[in-house]
């Protein structure tokens, strides 16, 4: 096998990710935009040891569950990256991912996965650069895989109609009045990036990131005249050189310092900085299989670890006894607080702290029948599950947006008295890769 040289090749399977699977010289080769049975031309473009990676050059006899892509730029943008394969066949590699990493434990339910009913136009929050390109026109999209090159894009299949139409506009606002684009490379120039979100009843929060304040006002009034579902805009000011898109500076340029989204009937205010799930409808999936798994009651104490806004401990609070959150974030307690309020919960409790440590004092006040997890992506830190373990609390529900972590964490966890009983994929980022799932533990 050689690195750029091309080969002929059947197909044989998927690995998790989605990539095809071929053999050379007895060496695994991953092959990008390939799928299974099919015969292809593919091309070496990296070699290691024991397995090559390759990507598909021409396709010779295609699947009959391959599809023609809906999106243009499919291939040169980064982000979605099944979008050749019908859906069904997408949902199979997932569900497959999370039961390949999870099989070798004994008697564990594993269910089907959740599906989407919408797997376009999906995303309620984009973050989108801007840049110039080599003609010096101004240009916004998303990144190419694995490097910093903006693919100029007029339109993501994923976001919704409204993100599409509200980036034209400020794109044409910037090439008309000369805004200077930032450049990374050479660190100069002001404006940088826009992130929209936007709610169910289509309220649309519009940020600007620059690397300095600027009277944006004419550009307020464009997008507000234009498109009348933004309710709120906000100047979001980063000078500093890193890959960090928000800073802490914010600005409100008009409208409502927050948008109102409902989850399950439970309404939250969304600010900038908020962290919520990027697919509604199928958040509320998510979390109405978690509540189901915990089997909640009147009588149950339960703990919300990594709660964000409380978006999942809000929904809990319905079920149960009480709930105790806990969270590391400031601004994310101070905006759990005022959900509370809104939603005039009282037997809900928000905590500013590391898990492992308010876990103990928790614990040691009362009785505590179920921990939720929803971690980052890099999963639990040691001393929050031995912290758990140590506490000896009956029931773990799991939420995760990595199998691979979630694994690792539920290795620990088994290795000191948990027994995985149940998992369930949830497929949140339609036409990608990435797979949710949420599983159950229980203390022997």
């Amino acid at each position: 096998m050689e690195l750029n040289k091309t080969y002929k090749v059947k197909i044989s399977d998927y690995d998790v990710m989605g990539n095809g699977v071929c053999h050379i010289d007895n060496i695994v080769v991953f092959v990008i935009g390939a799928m299974k049975d099919e015969e292809a031309i593919i091309k070496i473009i990296n070699i290691h040891k024991k397995y090559a990676f390759a990507e598909a050059v021409r396709i010779l006899s295609p699947s009959i569950n391959r599809v023609k892509p809906k999106c243009k730029f499919y291939g040169l943008c980064g982000g979605c990256d099944l979008m050749h394969m019908d859906y069904q066949s997408e949902l199979n590699i997932k569900a497959n991912k999370v039961y390949q990493t999870l099989k070798k434990r004994k008697d564990v339910k594993f269910n089907s996965i959740i599906k989407s009913n919408n797997i376009y136009g999906y995303r309620n929050k984009v973050m989108v650069p801007f840049h110039k390109d080599s003609d010096g026109d101004v240009i916004y999209g998303f990144y190419e895989k694995k490097t910093h090159k903006v693919i100029p894009m007029n339109e993501c299949i994923i976001s919704s109609d409204i993100d599409n139409k509200i980036l034209k506009l400020i794109r044409g606002y910037l090439s008309l009045f000369n805004i200077s684009i930032y450049d990374e490379i050479a660190h100069k120039g002001l404006f940088r990036e826009v992130m929209i979100r936007h709610t169910k009843d289509n309220s649309y929060m519009v940020v600007l990131v620059s690397t300095a304040s600027y009277d944006f006002t004419r550009l307020v009034e464009i997008l507000t005249a234009e498109i009348k579902e933004i309710k709120s805009i906000y100047l979001n000011i980063n000078p500093l050189k890193t890959n960090v898109i928000l800073s802490n500076d914010f600005k409100l340029l008009y409208g409502d310092k927050t948008i109102t989204e409902d989850i399950l009937g439970i309404k939250f205010e969304v600010s900038p900085s908020s962290f919520m799930q990027v697919n509604h409808d199928q958040c509320e999936k998510l979390y109405s299989e978690a509540i189901r798994m915990a089997d909640l009651q009147p009588n149950m104490n339960v703990i919300d670890a990594y709660c964000g806004m409380g978006s999942i401990t809000l929904n809990i609070a319905k079920k149960v006894n009480k709930v105790y959150a806990i969270e590391v974030v400031s601004d994310a307690i101070n905006n759990a607080n005022k959900n509370k309020e809104l939603n005039n919960i009282s037997n809900a409790t928000f905590i500013l702290g590391k898990c492992e440590e308010e876990i103990t004092k928790l614990v040691n006040k009362e009785k505590i029948d179920v921990i939720f997890f929803d971690p980052p992506r890099k999963g639990c830190d040691i001393n929050f599950l031995n912290t758990v373990i140590s506490m000896k609390i009956p029931k773990i529900v799991y939420i995760s947006c990595d199998i691979a972590t979630a694994s690792r964490d539920i290795d620990i966890l088994e290795k000191n008295g948990y027994i995985l009983q149940e998992v369930t994929p949830v497929d949140l980022f339609s036409r990608t890769s990435h797979v949710e799932s949420i599983t159950l533990l229980d203390l022997k």
